[in-house]
């Protein structure tokens, strides 16, 4: 993959994440959500593609 395509997919499920947690939909998984997405980003780092 290319990790910029990877590095915006991780930063919109962060903002999902904060969307969610912001507007008290699925707030039990927010930090599911938050936390995958900042692993995505972290990942997308790493990747030399």
């Amino acid at each position: 993959m290319n990790k910029n395509f990877l590095r915006i997919i991780g930063i919109q499920i962060i903002l999902l994440g904060v969307v969610l947690s912001v507007f008290e939909f699925l707030i039990d998984n927010s930090e599911l959500v938050i936390g995958s997405g900042l692993i995505l980003v972290i990942v997308s780092f790493f990747i030399k593609k």
